[in-house]
């Protein structure tokens, strides 16, 4: 669209014929680059709100931000000079990691809170003095991210992003072609993250199946966030299959949490009963959990929601 003055001295919008970047229509070198700058704005924008705040919902926030961030450069790497958006995936993980620690701390500590108040009195003075111990390595683990922090600049970071959208690497590259429509290659890519989800529920869907299920998750939370950088372009089918997605992400992340918990009571609990009764608690919130996944399978089926999310951008 483009501006014209009307002989009343206003300015009315006069259509030039190419789409929006934000249509399904538009042209992949049109569109990728503006698809990906309001997740890099995000990203910085979280990263000085956890400068000036450092509160636990920040710090979660600017991780996921990091992690749609990476997977934004991962989506558009055909797009971009190879070397330099490797460079940059690798300068955001450093960010998500240092972030990690107190995050996982945080949850471990929520974990633990909430579960303590409901054992026997044997079970539940174990786990103070786990929390004890834990309290202690979330405020080691905070002085450390807000040192870590402050002595890294984000401007240098910015100015790359900046540089890389404005040398994209679309009219060299035998990958894609620049010409093609955002929605015909924002389809292929859902696709490629949803044969990686039907990959891996096969073995997912057994009950003892911990590692598959972790991978799932990972694999779970990548096709989220390609559908929340290709949300423009989704409609009004965007919410329905985001709640899907973030359901099964919930579920599978509280499995996980369950198994890392589950390490952290047999290697740092003493033996005995109240260690015992603990671990046997914690499995069948795991297999309670596990049945949520499988009912979940049922009533929303995963393997459908790329299909689905497939379809509707390329209605």
């Amino acid at each position: 669209m483009k501006t014209s003055k009307t002989n009343k001295g206003k300015t009315s919008q006069v259509s030039t014929g190419a789409p929006s970047p934000h249509s399904g229509s538009a042209p992949l070198w049109a569109a990728c680059r503006t698809l990906l700058a309001g997740h890099e704005e995000e990203f910085f924008s979280r990263w000085k709100r956890v400068v000036d705040t450092f509160q636990e919902d920040d710090v979660h926030d600017l991780r996921v931000a990091s992690r749609r961030l990476r997977e934004g450069l991962a989506l558009f790497s055909p797009c971009f000079p190879a070397k330099k958006s490797a460079r940059l995936d690798k300068r955001v993980r450093k960010v998500t990691r240092m972030l990690g620690e107190l995050r996982n701390t945080d949850e471990a500590c929520l974990f633990f809170s909430e579960l303590a108040p409901r054992q026997s009195a044997d079970s539940a003075h174990q786990i103070e003095e786990l929390l004890s111990a834990l309290r202690g390595e979330r405020e080691q683990a905070h002085k450390k991210l807000k040192k870590e922090l402050a002595a890294l600049d984000p401007k240098p970071l910015r100015a790359e992003f900046s540089a890389l959208g404005s040398r994209p690497n679309l009219f060299r590259s035998s990958v894609v072609d620049p010409f093609t429509s955002i929605a015909f290659f924002a389809g292929g890519a859902i696709m490629e993250r949803a044969q990686t989800l039907g990959e891996l529920l096969p073995r997912a869907v057994r009950e003892e199946e911990s590692e598959a299920q972790h991978q799932l998750r990972i694999a779970v939370k990548k096709m989220r966030y390609r559908l929340e950088i290709m949300a423009p372009l989704l409609g009004s089918g965007y919410e329905e299959l985001h709640a899907a997605l973030k359901g099964y992400q919930d579920v599978l992340g509280k499995l996980h949490d369950i198994d890392v918990f589950s390490q952290m009571v047999q290697q740092r609990l003493r033996d005995g009963a109240g260690r015992e009764q603990l671990l046997r608690v914690m499995a069948g919130r795991r297999s309670a959990l596990h049945g949520s996944f499988i009912q979940r399978l049922k009533s929303v089926p995963l393997q459908a929601i790329g299909e689905k999310a497939r379809d509707a951008l390329l209605r």
